[in-house]
C-alpha cells in the first residue's frame, strides 16, 4: 500500500543505475524528504523520466535531478539539455495513453506516470524548448506520520 518513500534514497539509486550505464547525472538534493507513494512505482516513474532525459541528450549533455521542499510538497525536477519538444507534441502526444515516443522497456509512459502522480495528490508539469532541453517537475505530497488513533478512524470497519 501507500507508505512513506524516502526520495533521496530513490533518486540516488536511479543515479547509480544510470551511472553504471556510463551517463553522469547531477543531483541537487536540498532536503531529506519522505513522500507519499509506493516506492517501486515512484522509482519507476522517476527512472523513466530520467531515462527519457538521457535519451534526449547528447553524450556530453547535462541531465539533472533536483529535490526540494516547497511548502507541504516535495518537488522533483528532472532536466536535460537535449533536443526538447514542441508544445504541440507535449499536448498531443506526450500525455496520451499508449503513445510512447520510445519504449524504453520500462512499461510506463508519461501518461501513466502523470496519472499515478495525480492519484497520489501530486502533479506533473512539463516545460520544454526545442533545441534547448526539457524540464519535468513532479510535485508530491509529503508523507505525514499520523498517530494510531487517526488510522483507526480512517479504516472502514
Amino acid at each position: 500500500g501507500i507508505c512513506g518513500v524516502n526520495l533521496p534514497d530513490v533518486i540516488q539509486r536511479i543515479q547509480k543505475d544510470k551511472m553504471n550505464q556510463g551517463r553522469s547525472i547531477e543531483l541537487q538534493i536540498q532536503d531529506r524528504l519522505i513522500a507519499r507513494g509506493h516506492e517501486e512505482r515512484l522509482e519507476r516513474v522517476i527512472g523513466h523520466l530520467v531515462q527519457n532525459a538521457i535519451d534526449a541528450s547528447p553524450v556530453g549533455g547535462r541531465v539533472w535531478i533536483s529535490l526540494e521542499r516547497r511548502s507541504d510538497k516535495a518537488t522533483i525536477e528532472v532536466g536535460d539539455t537535449g533536443h526538447g519538444m514542441t508544445q504541440e507534441f507535449i499536448q498531443d502526444r506526450l500525455f496520451k495513453p499508449f503513445q510512447s515516443t520510445k519504449d524504453s522497456g520500462m512499461g510506463i509512459g508519461a501518461y501513466e506516470s502523470a496519472q499515478y502522480i495525480r492519484e497520489l495528490g501530486g502533479d506533473m508539469q512539463v516545460e520544454s524548448e526545442l533545441g534547448k532541453g526539457t524540464c519535468i517537475t513532479l510535485t508530491l505530497p509529503l508523507f505525514v506520520i499520523r498517530t494510531t488513533s487517526d488510522l483507526h478512524e480512517q479504516e472502514p470497519a
